[in-house]
């Protein structure tokens, strides 16, 4: 499964998908795109986990399936055979959730009755199952599902020629719409027959057995997945679909799409055969299943779901070909298909070994990327992975145990962070003795489950090397090495001189690192460079090099093969050289020269910036520049707008958005006038947030807020924009739009949208518009909006909310329910602001007593200071005698 950000955020939307470009759009920025229609996590339990009891053998499991797309529920029958392992079995415990059981049935076994707990289905037999008897059971059901599978129907908002309903099963989310053993520790065949209306497609695992009209006049299709697979990778996907179709050999393979993306899909179909072809290649093993189909799912949980033989993936990251360079589904393609080797063909045994699903996936997609873009792409991809690891803060073991749901797995250990170890593998073993290591694993645990120490048992014995220390402190134990070196020249000696030390906090999760530092020095007069490699172990080692000369430059670890986090300041001379060397090493130069800030620099970086003949060195120049923030860079950024790729033309708008100066507001003004990237387009209109009170930007947010692009990237990007510049005029218009039109905008971007017109509308004195369209929207058929919705009436900060609110959260069952957790936050933001209100009003009124109180005394002391005054006025006239 590919996701991006993590924690639960982030979702199709343009500001998580502009550089979605091969491995560039790594995990965090497409795999959990719609991570916030992810459901909570299931359970907080405290304590280690470890892979479950497996009291019985699941062989096979059949589901027959109605879907009802009007009302959002399934009835149907789940059949699960198995045998007992090694004890008679008095009691199956199978996982369902949220399930009207309707009845059971047993072959094979006397089922003496069954129990319906929150969250299981006990099966309960007399006599016990005996071992390696076989069994049936046949349980009946109906649901309403909450979770597992999602339906995107026209009462919900959706068009309604792309009715369709869709599973999605990992970690352990089938039980919420069939019962059966949601666990990854036992593998079994399955066949799934699903009836829909005449005129839609149904996509499952395996083969497609039959399509037949019943007397219902219903449709059933039949497939059957003949080879052994985990729970979580069962699926279905039914509805209207349009579909291209092809093969590899005489592997089927197919695209389906939404009928209203149908223009999309020769796009996200580019290198699928390619991928395959290299995957079969570089790991010796042909593609094991039956078919590999993709299906582009309307507001999918994540990027992609990689569903034996059947990839699901987000009909959001469809792209038309004016986005240029800004979209690619090249790397999620990858991801996605190596998985159909790497957590389908062997599959971890339970989710502290998830990393040998997604680490293996995420290495694979960069193996493709330096095949199909070659050497420096495949370095960018895991430089951009190394950036994640060196951004976490935590220190975590990649194989871990005291996660309190599986879905906190799914985050940089196992995606860059496994890459790497696999990077570092490879680099140790090479890559001939790398690809045999892989092979002999798939194939002995070909269909069957695995944990870290069967890798590391391959590993060893065709290596002959030994894996413990690097599995240990790089699996087993978290962080990385971070590494201070510094360098001087004895020239008297000819010998170079590296201090290396490690800066690492060392705990008892985090190690002192042993591994090996590859240096590489550069030396006038010689033809090739001088390697050497080093062992670092300790805190603080110095390392001497014996040279002809003086090296021209000092690269560390120069092909990029060790993850640590190293400072290493090369001097003036050594630094412009490094900007000629390798593509890491020109990141790197770029970095450091980002903390300069003489002209000189400025010219060099505008040089790298408009010459470099890779883009990501081009981009990393637009960063440095904007770091760099003088006058000097601003002009530099302003003169090169004009770039041929929008990734570096994407990366000029976003350091010139940083300059509040009027020379790059007008170029980015100039440039939104000529851009036909609807993509850069909604990224120069992100910029406008901060430019309120100008006139021309005010009107363009109005015209491109009523505009219609692909998925609504413009008018998404216009409604952002308002909110920025806290325009409370918008308010109408906005409102208008979304009451208007929301087709094509996705959940999220709704959810953003209402978030927008509330904050806008807070400290309006009437507020009665927005709050009855946000109190319109908690009633809506999908989750995220209402969640959204209960959001934003918390921004919105009218009591009156309270009405809606209260009652609302009465009436949701589930404490961990979404919609219920959004209400209360808002309940309580608007509860602590009557508080605070009530509690001026009583320091005014305060105030104003004490105000009275003092105006009274003072009439009291002014008063009294006149009494003696009267008394001598009176007692002087009674002295003087009135004169007539």
């Amino acid at each position: 499964m590919k996701f991006r950000n993590f924690p639960w955020v982030a979702a199709v939307v343009l500001a998580t998908s502009l550089h979605s470009t091969g491995p560039a759009a790594s995990h965090e920025t497409v795999c959990r795109q719609g991570a916030s229609l992810l459901p909570p996590p299931a359970t907080d339990k405290p304590g280690r986990k470890y892979m479950r009891d497996r009291p019985a053998q699941i062989l096979h499991l059949k589901l027959d399936v109605t879907p009802d797309f009007a009302r959002r529920t399934v009835r149907g029958t789940s059949t699960l055979t198995f045998k007992p392992v090694a004890k008679p079995l008095a009691e199956l415990e199978l996982d369902a959730v949220g399930l009207t059981i309707e009845g059971v049935t047993a072959q094979g076994a006397t089922l003496k009755e069954h129990e319906v707990t929150d969250e299981k289905l006990v099966l309960l037999f007399d006599p016990p199952v005996a071992p390696g008897a076989e069994a049936g059971v046949t349980i009946a059901y109906h649901a309403e599902p909450e979770r597992g599978l999602y339906f995107r129907t026209p009462e919900m908002g959706y068009r309604p020629g792309d009715t369709q309903v869709w599973s999605q099963g990992e970690p352990e989310l089938h039980r919420y719409w069939y019962p059966g053993y949601d666990y990854p520790n036992q593998r079994f065949t399955s066949e799934v027959i699903c009836r829909v209306p005449e005129g839609m497609k149904v996509v499952s695992n395996g083969s497609l057995v039959s399509q037949a009209k019943g007397a219902d006049g219903l449709v059933a299709w039949h497939w059957k997945q003949n080879q052994p697979h985990p729970n979580y990778l069962v699926a279905l996907a039914a509805g209207y679909f349009d579909s291209i179709e092809d093969k590899l050999g005489e592997l089927p393979l197919a695209i389906l799409v939404p009928p209203s993306e149908r223009e999309q899909a020769a796009n996200a179909f580019r290198d699928t055969r390619k991928i395959i072809d290299f995957y079969q290649r570089e790991t010796g093993v042909p593609f094991p299943w039956d078919k590999y189909y993709q299906v582009f799912c309307l507001d999918f949980l994540a990027g992609g779901m990689e569903n034996t033989s059947c990839t699901f993936e987000g009909a959001g990251l469809l792209f038309r070909d004016d986005v240029e360079q800004l979209r690619s589904l090249r790397g999620l393609d990858a991801h996605e298909t190596a998985h159909q080797w790497f957590g389908d063909l062997v599959t971890c045994r339970d989710w502290s070994h998830l990393w040998l699903n997604e680490g293996f996936a995420s290495y694979y997609t960069l193996l493709y990327e330096e095949q199909a873009q070659g050497v420096d792409a495949m370095r960018w991809g895991l430089w951009r992975e190394a950036q994640k690891v060196f951004e976490s803060l935590d220190t975590k073991p990649i194989v871990w145990r005291d996660y309190t749901d599986p879905q906190f797995q799914f985050d940089y250990r196992v995606y860059p962070k496994g890459a790497w170890v696999l990077h570092m593998i490879r680099n140790r073993l090479g890559p001939e003795l790398f690809r045999q290591s892989i092979r002999t694993y798939l194939e002995r645990h070909r269909l069957g489950n695995v944990g870290t120490d069967d890798l590391q048992d391959v590993l060893e014995e065709l290596s002959g090397l030994s894996f413990d220390q690097f599995f240990d402190q790089w699996l087993y134990h978290g962080g990385l090495p971070e590494l201070k070196i510094e360098y001087s020249w004895d020239a008297a000696a000819k010998l170079a001189k590296l201090t290396v030390r490690q800066t690492q906090k060392v705990t008892n999760e985090v190690l002192l690192f042993r591994f090996d530092l590859p240096v590489r020095f550069h030396v006038k007069g010689l033809e090739k460079p001088v390697d050497f490699t080093v062992e670092v172990s300790k805190a603080g080692e110095d390392f001497q090099f014996p040279l002809p000369a003086v090296p021209e430059l000092v690269r560390i670890d120069p092909e990029f093969t060790l993850l640590a986090k190293i400072d290493f300041q090369p001097p003036p001379e050594m630094l412009k050289r490094q900007l000629k060397s390798d593509v890491i090493g020109r990141l790197l130069a770029v970095r450091l020269l980002a903390k300069k800030k003489d002209a000189a620099t400025v010219t060099q970086l505008a040089e790298v910036l408009n010459g470099d003949a890779f883009h990501a060195v081009r981009s990393e120049a637009a960063n440095a520049l904007k770091t760099i923030a003088t006058p000097e860079a601003r002009a530099a950024l302003a003169r090169s707008l004009k770039q041929e790729d929008a990734r570096v033309r994407l990366s000029v708008v976003e350091a010139l958005a940083a300059f509040p100066h009027a020379e790059a507001q007008e170029a980015l003004w100039a440039q939104s006038l000529s851009e036909k990237n609807p993509l850069m387009l909604a990224a120069i209109i992100k910029t406008w947030g901060a430019r309120p009170g100008d006139a021309k930007v005010s009107a363009a947010l109005r015209t491109h807020l009523a505009s219609t692009s692909h998925h609504q990237a413009v008018a998404s990007a216009a409604i952002g924009a308002l909110r920025a510049q806290d325009d409370a005029t918008a308010v109408p218009a906005i409102l208008e739009r979304l009451r208007r039109d929301s087709l094509g905008f996705s959940s999220f971007q709704l959810a953003q949208a209402f978030d927008a017109v509330a904050f806008l509308a807070r400290n309006d004195k009437d507020r009665e518009p927005v709050r009855v369209f946000l109190t319109e929207q908690l009633n809506h058929p999908r989750e995220e909006l209402r969640v959204g919705a209960a959001k934003a009436l918390g921004t919105l900060r009218d009591p009156k909310s309270l009405a809606v609110l209260q009652p609302l959260t009465a009436r949701l069952k589930l404490s961990r329910d979404p919609v219920r957790e959004a209400a209360e936050k808002s309940i309580a933001a608007l509860e602590a602001d009557q508080t605070k209100s009530q509690e001026l009003k009583d320091v005014w009124s305060k105030l104003q007593d004490l105000q009275k109180k003092s105006e009274e005394m003072q009439r009291q002391i002014e008063k009294a200071g006149r009494k003696p005054e009267a008394a001598k006025a009176g007692a002087g006239s009674q002295a003087k005698p009135v004169k007539k």
